[in-house]
């Protein structure tokens, strides 16, 4: 038997059979959120920036499901700094926002390519506002988005992680067993809700980090996630 035979045959019995990967997309194959750019949006709104950071969380979920539009996600926002909320504030509030999350972490976009070329199907899972995807879809730097084999957007399918049904969906998606696909989210919640229904769930703090408990737990290949990385 040679070398590569007895490596394959041994993480066949050290290690679970995972035949999909699902990925974030902001935090983990986008880089976070660009602190220079939601200070802009701080400023455009005229309040400190923990101040604008508590009301730009406090309904973005609503945003991501599609339950509210981005004229009303803004206005709410402006409303609270008693600022009025014009049309064309409104537009650039929305364009800095998709530059703060459209960064792409390289390495962890060559590893999926990597997986796939491996035969592990691979999903984004992401719970993003219409207008980000609408130009994350026009972006020429993020096509490679259409080469994963499914792709679920919170405001898309109506639903946000860390509700059951997006993941489940996602596994409808990849025709994936949940004990045999891994998730990773750079959210606790996220991860946790992904456990909950038996999937194999990694918090994603940096990918130096993420490949050394990916190749622990799962026995993955994992060279792209340590090379010229954006920790």
């Amino acid at each position: 038997m040679t070398e590569g035979r007895q490596r394959g045959e041994l993480s066949r019995v050290m290690f679970p059979r995972i035949t999909s990967v699902i990925f974030d997309f902001g935090g983990v194959l986008g880089l976070p959120q660009d602190p220079v750019w939601a200070q802009a949006m701080a400023d455009m709104c005229c309040l400190p920036l923990p101040a604008f950071l508590t009301l730009y969380m406090r309904d973005r979920l609503d945003l991501d499901r599609g339950t509210v539009s981005s004229a009303e996600y803004w206005g709410r926002i402006l409303a609270e700094a008693r600022k009025p909320a014009p049309t064309d504030l409104v537009d650039r509030l929305v364009r800095a926002d998709v530059a703060g999350w459209t960064r792409v972490n390289r390495c962890v976009v060559d590893w999926s390519a990597r997986l796939r070329g491996e035969g592990i199907r691979t999903a984004i899972l992401s719970n993003m506002p219409q207008d980000i995807l609408d130009a994350m879809w026009k972006e020429p730097g993020l096509q490679w988005m259409a080469d994963f084999q499914a792709r679920l957007f919170s405001c898309e399918v109506g639903l946000v992680k860390p509700e059951p049904g997006i993941y489940r969906r996602c596994l409808e998606a990849l025709g994936a067993l949940p004990a045999e696909t891994v998730f990773l989210d750079d959210v606790s919640v996220n991860v946790d809700g992904a456990r909950a229904l038996g999937i194999q769930g990694l918090l994603f703090r940096s990918p130096r980090e993420a490949a050394g408990e990916i190749e622990k737990r799962w026995g993955l290949a994992v060279e792209s996630l340590r090379g010229d990385c954006d920790d």
